[in-house]
């Protein structure tokens, strides 16, 4: 919201600004003589500006004066406020890919597959993927942790952890689990550790997407942008449709700068059904319908 304010304000101020300067530009060389109007429009109306307060008072240019005053500075104060709330847009975008526990409210409910299905029967899902271990302690460590999956995060990614770990410790070969511990880790924003888990998932399940892409959005949080497309790359391979990861890669080649390839990436989302990313850079000018 305060980055529409912001990007109304800023053009109407300049307009303002513009308009005071033509006003003040024509006084300087109807007061001032042909000289000093020549040397208001050399020095880009710089040198009308101090003219203009020099002469307000004699010429009575005070109020034109503080107006043209207050729409020059007003938009410098407000640039890296712009830069601010543009930057919070992406964070509120990008959600999974911030590591901002606040913020991964959204896309991560598809992030993994152990998780997806928690709302049918964790219970019943726990026994079936942990096979290896006794079946009533490997149970309630699973499910205890699918329980502290809220909106897209772990409510307490600490407890979540340490549930992961007791499973992981009972059944080291299971993907799901240390793809799910690095979502942990991911949440207390220990990113290279997460990396670590989400590496060890796809070692073990090679076919695993969601790891791919979790594993993708870590790198993102470290800036590591070249390493987090190579990631997305290998997700949407072997899951062309997967929404979050076209919406993920799309960041991350805005953050390198490939626009014309981060819209691609918006659009392809958008047509799987997320189009926050696309809507997010129309909104600033960056893609096209």
């Amino acid at each position: 919201m305060t980055g529409i304010v912001v990007s109304f304000l800023l053009p109407v101020m300049n307009f303002v600004g513009l308009i005071m300067a033509i006003v003040i530009l024509i006084k300087q060389f109807k007061h001032g003589g042909a000289l000093q109007g020549i040397l208001g429009i050399i020095t880009c109306t710089f040198w009308t500006f101090i003219w203009g307060w020099i002469k307000h008072k004699s010429l009575q240019l005070t109020k034109l004066m503080v107006v043209w005053t207050v729409v020059s500075v007003v938009p410098l104060l407000l640039i890296p406020v712009m830069g601010a709330a543009m930057f919070g847009d992406i964070l509120k975008i990008m959600g999974d890919v911030t590591g901002d526990p606040n913020l991964v409210k959204q896309y991560q409910q598809e992030a993994t597959a152990a998780v997806k299905d928690r709302k049918a029967a964790p219970a019943r899902r726990a026994k079936r993927t942990v096979k290896k271990a006794p079946a009533r302690n490997n149970t309630d460590y699973t499910a205890a942790a699918l329980a502290l999956w809220q909106e897209g995060e772990y409510s307490n990614p600490n407890k979540a952890k340490k549930y992961w770990d007791n499973t992981i410790a009972a059944n080291p070969q299971l993907a799901e689990a240390y793809n799910n511990r690095g979502l942990a880790l991911y949440n207390l924003r220990q990113h290279e550790r997460a990396i670590a888990d989400f590496s060890m998932a796809i070692q073990i399940k090679p076919q695993y997407a969601a790891a791919y892409n979790n594993r993708g959005n870590a790198y993102y949080a470290l800036d590591q942008y070249q390493q987090a497309e190579a990631d997305f790359n290998q997700s949407l391979q072997l899951n062309p449709k997967y929404a979050k990861a076209h919406l993920n890669r799309g960041l991350a080649l805005f953050q390198m700068e490939k626009i014309t390839e981060s819209c691609s990436d918006f659009k392809r989302a958008c047509d799987l059904g997320d189009c926050d990313g696309l809507q997010w850079a129309m909104q600033k000018g960056m893609c096209k319908q």
